[in-house]
């Protein structure tokens, strides 16, 4: 069983060597199958730009590879039980709406009775 810290530099490495899908890497595979003569040079960028939209998830894809990737780190994340930084927002605010309301109440005058 990995640890949590293995888990989560899994998650990543697997989001960084996703990302490393960059543009350059695109056109000098196009560019090869433009010099065979496969393609032509225009299609060949028409080809570049698409798989570029389709990383970033724009145009009709449904989340892109990015946003696809993106969720399964999330998932990876929340399944080790790491909170979200929003999540830890929200309990430092009632945290601190807690302190003061302990505040006010050992400042409070003992009641009658």
């Amino acid at each position: 069983m990995a640890t949590v810290r293995e888990g989560i530099e899994q998650a990543v490495l697997l989001s960084i060597g996703a990302a490393s899908i960059t543009r350059e890497k695109a056109e000098a595979a196009v560019a090869e199958l433009v010099r065979k003569g496969q393609i032509g040079g225009e299609e060949g960028s028409a080809i570049v730009d698409k798989l570029m939209a389709r990383v970033r998830g724009e145009g009709a894809t449904a989340a892109g590879i990015a946003g696809r990737l993106e969720g399964g780190v999330q998932g990876v994340l929340r399944e080790f039980g790491v909170v979200t930084r929003a999540e830890l927002e929200d309990v430092q605010l009632r945290l601190m709406e807690l302190e003061h309301r302990i505040a006010l109440l050992e400042k409070a005058p003992p009641s009658a009775g």
